[in-house]
């Protein structure tokens, strides 16, 4: 080619004339340039999940920021979250198929794989039980709960555990009327209305609401909510049930290292319920554990509440895959020296 040179251009050797040189230049700089997006638009389609919760509360917020943050994304699935406001029913929806992973109450979970429900855990989110025992301003003292009315949800819900506990470590059993309301916020406006003189929850139910005892502080090993698959889906995908566990744990691990997008996220998805954003980071912080491993000592706390004290733990959690990520380091490298 007449008035020709050999040009190096990116890399590559191309003989152009002057007049050709910027535009035979800019394509391949495009090129380049598109490679990586072409390479990912050549991926494998990523696997539609339905991941349900049982509850609006910071106890469950570390499923809420593994969506918001892309977690499930880049760990190959394409999760939708659902809300079901009962753990016995959102363990329903798991055991029906509607629903591949489940974050629900720890005795809802364990009373139903007693029952025969083909399901497991394969992680945990709290080691102690992440509420308190709120009270009317006039209680000064335990004792005087004895024949007052405290406000659960529903029998066998998380809060109906966690009072029976609290109330047995106060020796107050059978002493006081549990009275169920329905839902989280059908038992703070119980509680505000003054149908009841406390209220066990993660928050405080009512501006006025005093806390008398922190359950974290008598000693009571308990898992608030477990992670729960069904046995077909981890004997089928044990890849996809990592996936869940590892998107999960990224997202607690966002929690506590970002506040300040925890607590946008949190004001997202609590809402007005029960206390402000910054009350709610200050539960995640304190109870939702980093390396969320089912606790056997807290499950026996839950198999002795359901009346099945001594039952084979081994088929009713699997703690491999936590293991597994806590091992080789995972967890670790999400905290990048911040003290979970």
């Amino acid at each position: 080619m007449k008035g020709a040179f050999t040009l190096d251009c990116a890399g590559f050797k191309i003989a152009v004339s002057r007049r050709a040189l910027r535009a035979r230049c800019a394509i391949l700089h495009l090129v380049i340039l598109l490679s990586p997006l072409m390479s990912y638009g050549a991926e494998t389609p990523r696997e539609k999940i339905v991941f349900a919760y049982a509850a609006i509360s910071p106890s469950m917020s570390g499923v809420w920021m593994a969506k918001e943050i892309g977690a499930f994304e880049r760990q190959g699935l394409n999760a939708e979250l659902v809300y079901i406001s009962s753990g016995a029913t959102a363990i329903q929806a798991l055991v029906g198929g509607s629903v591949q992973a489940a974050l629900g109450a720890s005795n809802a979970v364990v009373a139903a794989t007693l029952k025969g429900a083909p399901m497991i855990a394969v992680a945990s989110n709290t080691s102690r039980p992440g509420m308190q025992l709120w009270v009317q301003p006039e209680i000064q003292r335990a004792e005087q709960l004895a024949g007052k009315t405290l406000a659960i949800t529903r029998f066998g819900s998380t809060s109906d555990f966690v009072t029976r506990l609290i109330l047995r470590k106060l020796n107050l059993e059978g002493k006081t009327e549990l009275r169920q309301f329905g839902g989280v916020v059908e038992a703070d406006v119980g509680f505000r209305a003054r149908q009841a003189e406390g209220r066990v929850s993660s928050q405080a139910p009512g501006p006025q609401a005093k806390m008398l005892v922190d359950a974290a502080e008598l000693g009571i090993p308990f898992s608030m909510n477990l992670l729960a698959v069904s046995n077909d889906y981890l004997a089928r995908s044990p890849k996809s049930v990592e996936a869940i566990v590892r998107a999960y744990v990224e997202g607690i691990a966002a929690l506590k290292t970002r506040k300040a997008q925890s607590l946008k996220l949190l004001e997202k998805y609590m809402g007005a319920r029960g206390g402000s954003a910054e009350g709610h980071y200050e539960f995640v912080t304190k109870y939702l554990d980093a390396t969320p491993r089912v606790d056997p000592a807290a499950v026996d706390t839950v198999l002795e509440m359901v009346g099945s004290k001594g039952a084979a733990k081994v088929k009713l959690f699997d703690n491999t895959i936590v293991d597994r990520l806590a091992r080789d380091g995972f967890i670790d490298k999400l905290y990048q020296g911040v003290k979970p």
